[in-house]
Order: structure tokens, then sequence, then C-alpha cells
């Protein structure tokens, strides 16, 4: 089955984009601007908002393996995976809103309300995620289908990227709140029509007697799950350049408004890539283009931190072709994760999909707490300053090495890990038509 056998409709594929889009914008802002947002006008301190992030990531590891399961185990009347996305839907939105709000009063009031607001947001985030990957898998049973509707999701997630270039402009004009609810507004709209969208066309069904026990036991039995998220969580926990552009832009450009150029610069090569990625995926296969993409992505960060920042114009070029090869190997998570979907299911039996893709969930949260730590720690390390009107030559440095040389180490475990995946295209496709087989059998 190839491009000619869609069997979702055009509206279908849009809708689930549009979700796609809400839900990055909703992810994006606080992973680019929370930390920034705490330090610098909250008033949190370094080691605090650094606790936060980390303790946050405690509750999730309980949270996001129960959500999976639940969502597994439960069959709603209206869908498997839908009935949640309606939900997050209104939800999350609002979770976000909450969360960027200062509110008045002494240090503790405001360290407790950010610890409140973050669970809270991080928990609902859990229901809209691992659900709306898990839908690609029932919406077709094709699997270029599949890897085309996980491209439009990623080029949804590039296009969220583009979206926040102008968050500190709005800011500057209307404040850190009402430009979250500006974006809250915006989610809320792209996310709305897939609930009456989409279609759950393909129905697998587990075993009866399948234990919450059972769901965890097959998820952790799956090899090649757990070794690629290995990879991803290095590339995950060094992914240090969005978070510390905002601060790159303050320190070392001197105006913070310059991440929006930024960052506009550097995810439009993303968004002309994506696109292409299910003929990309067909022509080389995902192990490929991980690990070709993960080598020059290293070349082209040594070559950005010696050419500097001191040419604008050159400064920029490199980012925008860096930073492209930096996502692509992101930009296919999902779609290896729904191949290791596929794997488990064959060896065991049991479709443990929304459990997959929430250690899918985790491993990105994880990341992004992680990667906002790794930037705080470093911070500090190199003598920056909350507040500061300008910070001393050792911070300025530290910046441009976060900036640079940090993501290095996260993509060279990558290409280490790609070593013991092995699966590849044409065998995921045989094992989708052997599951889809037993499930006749039914």
């Amino acid at each position: 089955m190839e491009r000619n056998n869609l069997q979702t409709t055009g509206r279908e594929r849009l809708s689930y984009a549009g979700f796609f889009l809400g839900q990055n914008i909703i992810y994006v802002l606080p992973f680019q601007f929370l930390t920034y947002f705490y330090t610098e006008f909250v008033g949190l301190t370094l080691a605090d908002t650094a606790v936060l992030l980390l303790l946050a990531k405690v509750w999730d590891a309980i949270n996001d393996p129960i959500m999976g399961a639940i969502v597994d185990k439960c069959n709603l009347k209206k869908g498997k995976f839908l009935p949640w996305l309606k939900v997050a839907t209104y939800i999350l939105p609002l979770s976000l809103f909450l969360m960027f709000i200062n509110v008045q009063g002494p240090y503790i009031l405001k360290l407790i309300y950010a610890y409140l607001t973050y669970l809270i947001f991080d928990m609902v985030y859990t229901i809209s995620d691992s659900p709306l990957f898990s839908l690609s898998t029932v919406m077709t049973s094709n699997p270029y289908e599949r890897d085309k509707l996980m491209a439009y999701g990623r080029l949804a997630a590039a296009v969220a990227a583009i979206t926040s270039a102008v968050f500190m402009s709005l800011k500057v004009n209307i404040g850190w709140t009402w430009t979250v609810g500006v974006y809250c507004l915006l989610s809320y709209i792209v996310m709305f029509p897939l609930q009456f969208t989409a279609k759950e066309r393909v129905k697998y069904q587990n075993s009866e007697d399948i234990t919450f026990l059972k769901i965890f036991k097959y998820l952790f039995s799956n090899k090649y799950l757990l070794i690629y998220f290995i990879g991803f969580l290095g590339i995950e926990i060094t992914n240090t350049l969005q978070i510390i552009a905002v601060y790159f832009a303050n320190s070392n450009l001197g105006d913070e408004t310059m991440v929006m150029v930024i960052m506009a610069v550097v995810i439009v090569p993303v968004i002309l890539v994506a696109p292409f990625l299910p003929m990309l995926i067909k022509k080389f296969g995902k192990k490929k283009i991980t690990i070709e993409c993960s080598v020059i992505a290293i070349l082209l960060s040594i070559v950005q931190y010696f050419t500097g920042y001191e040419n604008l114009t050159l400064f920029l070029a490199v980012a925008a072709v860096r930073i492209t090869f930096m996502q692509i190997p992101l930009m296919l998570y999902g779609m290896f994760t729904a191949d290791c979907i596929e794997y488990g299911a064959y060896k065991t039996g049991e479709r443990i999909a929304s459990m997959a893709f929430s250690l899918q969930t985790f491993m990105t949260k994880l990341g992004g707490a992680l990667a906002n730590t790794l930037c705080l720690v470093l911070l500090a390390v190199f003598g920056y300053v909350e507040k500061a009107p300008q910070q001393n030559a050792t911070a300025i440095e530290g910046i441009w090495v976060i900036f640079c040389i940090i993501p290095i180490f996260g993509y060279l475990v990558m290409i280490v890990i790609m070593a013991f995946y092995k699966l590849d295209e044409k065998e995921v496709a045989r094992m989708i038509e052997e599951n889809q087989k037993k499930q006749e059998m039914l």
C-alpha cells in the first residue's frame, strides 16, 4: 500500500496537523520561555527553578505510564483515542494560560503557584500527547500514509516554533500573560476541528484479560522501543539551543526581541524539509537519515562555534542549515515509536500503542526538563546573574557554548545507539500485515 491507497481524507489530515499545531504551540512556549519567565519576571532563583523542573519529572515518572496504560485498557464508546483529545482541546490551553500568571505576594506564594500550575499543565499535556500520536495508527493501516500523517504533525510543530518567534515582541506590548492568552486562543481554534473530522478506521483488540501489569511488562519487553529512546533522550537532554536562545538574544546580542529573528530564520528550512520526509524515508530509511543528519549536525555545531556571531548574516545562515539537520532526527521520533509498536504487537500479540507513546511523551518532557536544568546549572557555573543589566564576559561566552557545543553530545549518543537498532521499513511493513491477519482471526 502506497500513496495511491490513502484511506484518510484531506480534511482529516489537515485537522490532524491542526491539532499538532495547537498542541505544539502550547508545548513550545513553556519549553522556550518558561525558565526565562520564572527567573527574569516572576523572580524565582535559578536554583528553585531547576529543582521545580526536576521534581516535576518525578511526577511524570508516575503520571505518564499510568495515563498510557489507562488509554490502552479503556475502550470508550466514541473511540479509543478521540475522546481524550476532545477533552484536551478545552483544558490544555487553559492550563498553559494559568502557568504564565505572575501572582502577587510573598516569594513562597509565587513558588507554590509555580509548582501547582506546572504540575497541572504537565498532567494535562499527557492527556493530549500519547492519544494524538496513537490516533495515527488507527486512522489508516497504510504505512506510507501513517508516515505522511506524522510528517504533517512535524511540519505543524515547525510552524508552531515559528509562531513563537513573535512572542517576545508581543510581550513588550501587552505583557506576559495576555501574550500567552493570544497563543492559547490560537491553539484552541486549530485544535477544535479534529474531534469532528477524524475517524478511527483500524480496529485492534487486545486480550480481554490484559492487565495493567501485563501492559507494563509488554512495554519493557520491546527492546527496539527502549533502545531508540535512549538515543532520543540523549538528544533531548542536550537540546539547549531553543532554551538558551532568549538569553543569547538578550545578553550576547543586546536585544531580547532578536529571538524572533533567530527562531524564524532557523525554523523556516525545517518547514521546507518536512513535506518531503515520507519520500526521504522511502528512499533512505529512518535509521540512515538519523545517523547521517546527526553527523552533519555535529560538524555544523563546531562550524557555528568558530564562525561566531559578530557577522549576524553569517551566523543566521549557518544556524539555519545547522538546525535543519539537528531537527530532522527529532521529526522522526513518532514514526520510530509507531514502528516499535508494530514490532511489539508482532512479538507479543498485544498492541500497547498508547503506553508506547506515553513513554515517548515522558521522554520528551523529561528531556526538556533536564535540558532546562542543564541550561540553568551551566548558566550558574558560567556566572550568569539574574536580572543583571549586563553579563560579564565569562557568562556571555558560556551562553555561546551552551548555544553551540552542548547539543553535540546528544547526537553522539544517537549515532552510537543506532548501531543497536535493527528495524527497517520493509520489516515493519511485513509486521503490519501479519498483525492485521492476527486481528482478523480474533
